[in-house]
C-alpha cells in the first residue's frame, strides 16, 4: 500500500511560551460529536479524544482550514505507518469493494472487520480507516483516469 495518510496541525502565537510568549502548536482532533477541532494534546488526552486522519493531503489541508479558530498556520503532515496496522489486509478488502462505495459505509466495514488489538486502540483504528480510505481514493482516481 503505497498509500499516505495525512494529519493537521496549527501554529499560532509569538515567542516561546516557556518565556512569556504565545506559541503553541495545536492538533486537530476529532470531538465527541465526530467534529473536528484544535485543541492542545493535554485537552484532548482528558478528553479521550483521537487525532483527525486524512487519507489525502487536500483534505486535511481543507478540513485544518475550516477548524481553526485561531487563524495560524496549518500544516498537513505525512503520518508515519506503524506495524500494528495490516495494510496489505486493507488494500485487500478496499480493493474488492466498488469504487462507489461511500466513506461512511467503508469505515464502518473496516470497524467491523478490525482485530481487538485495533479496537482497544482507537487511534490505530481511526489511523487504518484513513489508509482504507487513502486505498479507496486511489481506485477511485483509476476509474476515472480510465474512464470505467
Amino acid at each position: 500500500m503505497n498509500e499516505q495518510i495525512f494529519t493537521v496541525m496549527e501554529f499560532s502565537g509569538r515567542g516561546d511560551a516557556m518565556f512569556g510568549g504565545s506559541a503553541a502548536d495545536w492538533s486537530l482532533y476529532t470531538q465527541e460529536d465526530g467534529s473536528n477541532a484544535f485543541m492542545s494534546a493535554a485537552d484532548a488526552q482528558r478528553r479521550q479524544l483521537v487525532k483527525a486522519y486524512f487519507p489525502t493531503k487536500k483534505e486535511a489541508s481543507e478540513a485544518g482550514e475550516a477548524a481553526s479558530q485561531r487563524k495560524g498556520l496549518i500544516s498537513a503532515l505525512p503520518v508515519r505507518r506503524v506495524d500494528e496496522i495490516p495494510y496489505a489486509q486493507l488494500r485487500w478488502i478496499v480493493g474488492n469493494m466498488h469504487v462507489g462505495t461511500s466513506d461512511d459505509d467503508l469505515k464502518a466495514d473496516i470497524k467491523g472487520r478490525a482485530k481487538s488489538g485495533m479496537t482497544e486502540n482507537p487511534d490505530l483504528l481511526a489511523q487504518a480507516c484513513a489508509y482504507a480510505l487513502a486505498s479507496h481514493r486511489a481506485n477511485q482516481g483509476l476509474v476515472a483516469h480510465f474512464r470505467l
